[in-house]
């Protein structure tokens, strides 16, 4: 089977109308180039203008309206286990993956404006005319763009720069074994740390807890699959981590308000 793609889409444009409830199971960075906008992210609301950068983890939910007529910006939205595998440096990952108390999803870039165009506008070029080694360049204008928001995070953010190695290896695990049977104290094991311990450091790095990153994880991956398929939903719960159907139901209701059909609904229709 081939590899996903790094970058799924990367496109400029220059008007829009509003973005109503808004999900895909990926990364997505925003880049205003000109014009102001308000966005919500996982509830949290922003006004933005030229030289923001929104981050959109793929667990997030947004929308957005103009607040000028004039609305300039790039978006890049990337695989987020394609750039987990090319990646090394998982704290380059950080502000993609985790979302402590302090985190903030918008990024002024205003002093850094004409690299970030440039960065956006080669991203671009490669993701539309892709060469010889073309993903080995993405992913070299991708390190860089991902080392110039941590050199321009307030503060540096350090909960996202010194996450512990036990942490890194359960969110790497989880990512690729969401789907299957999982608990936390078997999570707690293999990094030799007690339940209690694994939750703290978790959730203090991170933002979630071992518990709520899986089923973050697991409901990403069904909402993918009832947006792209016609799956039924037991077997979209199967192949999301839910065996029982109604547990499945019960926990996506719970966790967004509305049932799978209803989802599938609202992102078909």
């Amino acid at each position: 089977m081939a590899e996903p793609a790094l970058i799924r889409e990367c496109a400029h444009r220059d008007s829009a109308g509003p973005v109503h409830i808004h999900f895909h199971n990926a990364y997505e960075l925003l880049f205003i180039k000109n014009g102001r906008i308000r966005i919500t992210i996982d509830g949290r609301a922003y006004d933005g203008g030229a030289g923001d950068l929104f981050i959109i983890g793929r667990f997030e939910e947004h929308t957005l309206i103009r607040l000028s007529e004039e609305y300039d910006r790039w978006f890049l939205i990337i695989d987020p286990d394609r750039i987990g595998q090319l990646i090394p440096e998982r704290r380059l990952l950080s502000p993609l993956r985790n979302r402590p108390g302090d985190f903030s999803h918008r990024i002024g870039l205003a002093a850094q404006r004409a690299r970030a165009e440039l960065l956006f506008t080669r991203l671009m070029e490669e993701y539309r005319a892709p060469g010889a080694f073309s993903e080995l360049m993405q992913m070299s204008l991708l390190n860089e763009l991902l080392i110039l928001l941590h050199r321009e995070i307030p503060n540096k953010q350090p909960e996202g720069l010194q996450i512990p190695p036990a942490v890194l290896a359960i969110q790497s695990y989880i990512e690729g074994h969401y789907a299957e049977p999982l608990s936390i104290g078997e999570l707690a094991s293999r990094v030799f740390l007690s339940s209690c311990h694994l939750s703290h450091i978790f959730r203090a790095a991170t933002g979630y807890s071992p518990k709520q990153y899986l089923v973050l994880h697991r409901l990403a991956g069904a909402k993918q699959l009832l947006a792209e398929t016609d799956l039924p939903v037991a077997e979209v719960g199967q192949r999301s981590g839910y065996p029982d159907v109604n547990n499945f139901i019960r926990t996506f209701r719970k966790e967004t308000g509305i049932t799978p059909l209803a989802f599938r609904r609202q992102q078909q229709g």
